[in-house]
This record gives C-alpha cells, sequence and structure tokens, in this order.
C-alpha cells in the first residue's frame, strides 16, 4: 500500500493528500538505497495541523537514528510550512511498545486515549508534539 501512495504522491503530487519525505542514499548510476520514509499530511479543517500516518524504517537499519532524523526532516518541514501541531496515533498494545517509547523520547505527549477502540483493552492513543515555529531572518 505505502509503495502505491508514493507513486500516487510523486505522479500527481498536486492531488495527493499524502506527503513523504524519504531517507535515500544515492549509489552507482540508478541504484538507491532506501533507508525509510516518514508519511504526513494536514490534518482536515485545521489551520495549522499535521497528521503524521507512518515513520517506517528498513529493519537492517532500525537503531542507527534514521527514524529520528526523517522526524527532524519533517518537523523543519512543518515549521516552515506553519505547521504548528504534529499528532500520531497508535495502539496501547505491548506490540507497539518500541513505537510509543520512540514518540515519547521525541517529545510527544499523550493527549487523549479512547478505551477498547481497537478491541478490549487495546485503546487508542492520541500523541501530539508542538513544532517549534522556524527562525524568519
Amino acid at each position: 500500500m505505502a509503495v502505491e501512495l508514493i507513486d500516487e504522491t510523486l505522479e500527481t503530487p498536486d492531488q495527493s493528500t499524502y506527503r513523504f519525505i524519504v531517507a535515500v542514499e544515492e549509489g552507482e548510476g540508478d541504484e538507491k538505497t532506501y533507508f525509510g520514509y516518514v508519511c504526513f499530511g494536514h490534518t482536515p479543517m485545521t489551520r495549522h495541523t499535521y497528521d503524521l500516518y507512518w515513520i517506517v524504517v528498513d529493519p537492517g537499519h532500525r537503531g542507527k537514528g534514521i527514524g529520528q532524523e526523517l522526524l527532524r526532516a519533517l518537523t523543519a518541514t512543518l515549521a516552515h510550512s506553519g505547521g504548528r501541531i504534529l499528532r500520531v496515533e497508535t495502539s496501547s498494545s505491548e506490540m507497539y511498545g518500541a513505537a510509543k517509547a520512540f514518540y515519547k523520547r521525541a517529545g510527544f505527549v499523550e493527549g487523549g486515549r479512547i478505551p477498547d477502540f481497537y478491541r478490549d483493552r487495546d485503546d487508542l492513543i492520541i500523541y501530539y508534539k508542538v513544532v517549534e515555529p522556524a527562525d524568519r531572518d
């Protein structure tokens, strides 16, 4: 699904509600190594809020700071375009423990929770992060 969304965004950037930042290393000729990506978009009916849909790092490259770098690139992009709030949703399930720890380390705070959203004892957790405005010279 993500590949189709990336392709759609690249082919028709003005028509897609999804935006991507991709961590890639250029190689010889047309060779490229993709390390990960972040998918985000403006939250409908808001002025300056954005949703973080996915942040994905290739399993062989996890633990090297790529996710944090993608998040830094995203917040810098939002700061320069007037974004002020970045929101992400996840599950309270233990399976998502690494994601929850990642968001907390990155400065996200829990802003809400819907009990039993996914199934019994599996809540929807809403995290948000305030995006610092870019310095305007």
